[in-house]
């Protein structure tokens, strides 16, 4: 379990360079009609980093806890199974969910399990501040139910990570998402929209200076140079991303030694507004200037 999980982490750390479907949250291929997707908006609790893994064997989420005390994972009995901590991760050897998650398909369940006798038996399963695990509840079983959510407790109060059912029919309609490269060109920058559940940008940069990302609060988020990417670990957008580096010792952390990179970028969705906007700060001439670019409403074949 622990080899899968650094090997979980290193998949988020590359799947920029993957190809357009590896950014439905990390996703390289997905398990059934409908992906799990986290509902930022209502999963706010900034000192847990989640992340859901969709592929052929099942959804696979990750946890990162970097708050004080504890978070601890429920099962559907309300009684916890995993711990997080940043010490390390410990697991309940004597609650049946901890040897359900184990694997995306069923498992028996050890004699000692079955018995009926629910104690507390903890024991560390990893040094490290994350953990990651097969959830059924991730699963789409009922057509009526369209929201998921995985129960937690920070420090016994409850913080649960919440999301939606995403379908992955084919729409009658679907929205092509455009970049426009001639009304505000930026010198040494291309960009390009990466198709998929959730759309991507790839941007590459080819100058002698600086050139900042701004996430969606205006906070600097990637950092373009001719040494490569950075990115600031401290940055919100970033930190919602759930993406691999989840947090640093330094501000900015290093994330490829080419200049160009590929993230999912809730700015490209569909909206109200007349098109899309991605600010970049210039070092260059000090000023802020915009990746931009519109939707296209196309009939699906």
């Amino acid at each position: 379990m622990y080899t899968r999980i650094i090997a979980f982490i290193a998949l988020t750390s590359v799947a920029s360079v993957l190809s357009a479907n590896a950014f439905a949250h990390g996703a390289s291929a997905v398990a059934g009609e409908w992906l799990p997707v986290i509902d930022k908006e209502i999963t706010n609790d900034t000192s847990i980093l989640s992340q859901v893994q969709s592929s052929p064997l099942g959804n696979e989420i990750l946890v990162q806890f970097t708050g004080e005390g504890k978070v601890e994972v429920l099962g559907d009995d309300n009684e916890p199974f995993i711990r997080i901590t940043k010490a390390g991760v410990y697991a309940n050897w004597d609650h049946p969910m901890w040897f359900k998650v184990q694997t995306a398909g069923p498992r028996p369940l050890p004699e000692w399990v079955t018995d009926g006798k629910l104690e507390s038996k903890w024991t560390l399963v990893s040094d490290k501040n994350y953990y990651g695990w097969y959830d059924k509840r991730l699963e789409k079983t009922d057509e009526h139910s369209d929201h998921w959510k995985i129960a937690l407790a920070v420090n016994g109060e409850r913080s649960d990570i919440v999301g939606y059912f995403k379908s992955l029919a084919p729409p009658n309609e679907r929205v092509l998402v455009t970049v426009d490269r001639d009304s505000a060109p930026i010198a040494d920058l291309s960009a390009m929209v990466i198709p998929g559940a959730e759309s991507a940008i790839r941007v590459s940069y080819s100058g002698d200076h600086h050139m900042v990302v701004l996430d969606e609060y205006d906070v600097p988020m990637i950092r373009f140079s001719p040494n490569g990417v950075e990115v600031n670990t401290q940055s919100k957008g970033w930190q919602q991303l759930g993406r691999a580096p989840l947090n640093g010792s330094s501000k900015w952390v290093k994330l490829s030694s080419q200049a160009a990179y590929t993230w999912p970028d809730s700015r490209l969705n569909k909206s109200e507004q007349a098109g899309w906007k991605i600010p970049v700060f210039c070092h260059q001439d000090k000023k802020v200037k915009f990746i931009q670019g519109g939707w296209v409403e196309i009939a699906s074949l």
